[in-house]
C-alpha cells in the first residue's frame, strides 16, 4: 500500500544520505586523487542513487495503476488515510531537499581544505616543472653562445663592414653622377659669363631678354647649391692653390699681396671634391 512504499522510499533515502556522507568523510580519498576524479566519482554517486530513486518511483506508480487495483482505485481514494497521502507529500520534500543537498556536498568538495591543498600541490608542480624547462632552455643558450658567439660577432662585424662600404659606394657614386651632370653645364654657364661681358642691352627689348638669360642663369646656379655644388670663393679671398688657378699676377690693386684681385673664370666644388678650379688673377 502507500505507507509501504513511503517508508520504502523512505530507507533508500537514508542508504544515499549514508553513501554520500560517508564519501565526503574520507580525506584521504582527495589526497590520492586527482580533481577529475574526485568529480566523477562523485556524480557517478550522485547518478547511481538517483537512478535508484527514479526507479522506485516508476515502480510505485506502475503499481498504483495495475490491473489487480483498477476495479478499486475509486476505493481506494476514498479510504486513503490522511496520514498516507501527508507521508507522499513529505517524500516529494525529501528528494527536493535531497537535491539540494546532493549539489551543496559537491561544492563543498570543491571547497573542502583537503581538495584545495591537493590542488595547491598540483599547481606547484607544474610552477616547479616550468621553471627546470627555463632553467634548461637557459643553460642550452648559454652553451650556444659560447660555442658559436665569435663567429656570430665576426660575422656581424663583417656585415657592418659591407654594409658601410655600400653606403660609401652609393655616396660616391651619386657624387660621381652629379659631377658629370655639373660639368656638362658648366661651357653654357661660361657662354653666359662671356656673353654678359660683352654684350650692352640699349632697347628695353634687349633689356627683357637679358633679364630673362640672367634670370635663367640664376635658376641653375639654385639648382647647383641644391645638388650640394658651391661656387669658389675668388676676389677678396687668399690664393689657394688647391681651389685657383692663377693665369696672372697684377701690381698695384686694392688687395694685398697674394690675395685674388680678379675672376676669369668660375670654380666649383661639391663637398670636398674639386669639380672645377677658379680661374684668377694674384694682385702683387
Amino acid at each position: 500500500n502507500d505507507c509501504e512504499r513511503f517508508w520504502i522510499l523512505k530507507a533508500f533515502s537514508h542508504i544515499q544520505t549514508t553513501i554520500t556522507t560517508q564519501c565526503t568523510s574520507i580525506p584521504t580519498f582527495y589526497n590520492l586523487h586527482s580533481y577529475s576524479t574526485i568529480k566523477t566519482f562523485h556524480f557517478t554517486m550522485m547518478f547511481r542513487s538517483s537512478s535508484i530513486l527514479a526507479l522506485l518511483s516508476l515502480l510505485s506508480a506502475a503499481d498504483a495503476f495495475t490491473t489487480v487495483h483498477r476495479t478499486t482505485s475509486v476505493a481506494v481514494a476514498t479510504d486513503r488515510s490522511p496520514t498516507c497521502l501527508f507521508a507522499e507529500e513529505e517524500t516529494a520534500e525529501e528528494q527536493t531537499e535531497e537535491s539540494g543537498d546532493a549539489s551543496a556536498d559537491s561544492n563543498d568538495i570543491l571547497n573542502s581544505p583537503a581538495f584545495l591543498k591537493r590542488k595547491l600541490e598540483v599547481l606547484e608542480s607544474d610552477i616547479a616543472t616550468a621553471d627546470e624547462d627555463l632553467a634548461a632552455a637557459t643553460e642550452r643558450k648559454e652553451v650556444a653562445k659560447e660555442e658559436w658567439g665569435p663567429q656570430l660577432e665576426a660575422l656581424q662585424r663583417e656585415y657592418q663592414n659591407i654594409q658601410q662600404r655600400m653606403t660609401e659606394q652609393n655616396q660616391e657614386g651619386d657624387s660621381d653622377a652629379k659631377v658629370r651632370v655639373v660639368k656638362g653645364v658648366l661651357d653654357l654657364l661660361d657662354n653666359f659669363d662671356r656673353a654678359s661681358g660683352v654684350i650692352v642691352a640699349e632697347t628695353d627689348e634687349e633689356k627683357q631678354i637679358e633679364a630673362e638669360y640672367k634670370q635663367a642663369y640664376q635658376d641653375i646656379l639654385d639648382q647647383f647649391k641644391k645638388m650640394g655644388v658651391m661656387e669658389v670663393e675668388t676676389v677678396g679671398s687668399e690664393f689657394d692653390y688647391e681651389l685657383h688657378q692663377a693665369v696672372m699676377q697684377m701690381p698695384g690693386t686694392e688687395y694685398e699681396e697674394g690675395y685674388v684681385c680678379q675672376e676669369f673664370q668660375k670654380g666649383f666644388i661639391m663637398g670636398e671634391a674639386l669639380i672645377r678650379p677658379a680661374m684668377v688673377a694674384v694682385a702683387l
